[in-house]
């Protein structure tokens, strides 16, 4: 099977068979291919916060599993690195493969399992959004309509105009950020830029971001930028007195019972906001379990109960994986998708980060 092809079966399988477990397994069976032997085992019941459970248990058909694991098995360039399903807040399906570490740990030969983290991107958009809503709620700041000059009078002589904190998480803050028109390794990229900035100068990097053109009117245009989301980063240690990966750890990971996380910290003191977060996958995995219950986690309210419906940091997905359904994504093809109708996360890491599949299948996908 064409690489092409099986990276648009698979994000088809696991977003929209799955959750039809009448389909006809006789069919399922003939796509199987004859020299393979893969087998469903139930995930491993370790000691990490989650109660295992098989497929049948949860109405699940393994069959349409099998076909998938057999055709990623006689594909040796498919790139995906981890998927994880639960189903009823059980984990019911875990695979891993061999792959490449991500380009910022080098691309170097591993094999995936369990306990190795994976560099998630952009999905770490997604938890600083979630930081934000615990950083309101905590008292820290005083509401998404906080002015964001507010967090940064040494940059009053940059003030043209009070934008609120909520144009930062829209990405509407009006800023001519673009880190699309040219790739990763283009020095015009802004993300580039900003990274090469932190790396190679003392240059004030809020400055660097908050200096940019207005290209448009604060609130009305989208404009993808990790620089409004490093922003939040800052803003969240500002507020707070603590580092962004430390306040994630005290008030997000911890009270989920997890262990060990990694941000990459480009200077000392700021964090990498927009993206390589690295967790385990059944870490990435309760954060979208959290969501499902409501932000309540073992009884005690993680995430703001008001700060779940909101789409701040998420794709909205419901066309796509039913009513309700909201997706985190990042480069190379991680994906954290919450589908409350169906009561189920699904954890997708992958190595795409020179194929683009994000941006050709996945967001278009949930568009």
């Amino acid at each position: 099977m064409k690489r092409m092809q099986l990276k648009t079966w698979l994000i088809f399988i696991l977003m929209n068979i799955l959750i039809f477990p009448c389909w006809d397994c006789q069919k399922a069976e003939e796509t199987k291919e004859a020299t393979t032997s893969w087998l469903y085992h139930q995930p491993e019941q370790v000691n990490d916060g989650w109660e295992t459970a098989s497929l049948g248990s949860v109405g699940l058909d393994s069959s349409r599993l099998t076909s998938l694991m057999n055709n990623l098995y006689n594909t040796e360039d498919h790139l995906i690195h981890g998927i994880i399903i639960i189903k009823n807040n059980r984990l019911v399906f875990e695979e891993y493969f061999n792959g490449l570490t991500h380009p910022t740990w080098g691309e170097t030969p591993v094999t995936f399992n369990r306990n190795r983290m994976h560099v998630l991107s952009s999905v770490a958009k997604s938890i600083t959004a979630t930081l934000v809503g615990i950083a309101i709620e905590e008292g820290f700041i005083s509401s998404v309509n906080a002015k964001v000059f507010d967090f940064y009078p040494e940059l009053a002589d940059l003030n043209i105009g009070q934008k609120p904190l909520r144009h930062l998480l829209t990405m509407s803050s009006g800023l001519g950020w673009d880190e699309r028109s040219f790739p990763l390794t283009d020095p015009r990229n802004d993300l580039t830029r900003f990274i090469s900035i932190a790396l190679n100068s003392n240059d004030d990097l809020a400055r660097f971001i908050l200096d940019m053109e207005m290209t448009e009117s604060p609130g009305e245009v989208f404009n993808y930028s990790g620089g409004n989301y490093n922003l939040l980063g800052d803003i969240i240690q500002r507020s707070s007195g603590i580092r962004m990966d430390e306040f994630a750890n005290d008030y997000l990971f911890e009270p989920l019972g997890v262990q060990e996380t990694w941000w990459w910290l480009i200077r000392p003191d700021f964090v990498y906001a927009s993206g390589d977060l690295a967790l385990r996958l059944r870490d990435l995995a309760k954060v979208g379990q959290l969501f499902l219950q409501n932000g309540v986690w073992n009884g005690e309210q993680i995430i703001p109960e008001e700060w779940v419906g909101y789409s701040y940091g998420w794709w909205p997905s419901v066309e796509s994986y039913g009513e309700g359904a909201f997706a985190a994504s990042g480069w190379g093809g991680q994906t954290l998708a919450i589908l409350p109708e169906h009561d189920m996360v699904i954890v997708i890491t992958g190595g795409y980060y020179w194929d683009e599949i994000i941006n050709q299948y996945i967001l278009p996908s949930i568009q």
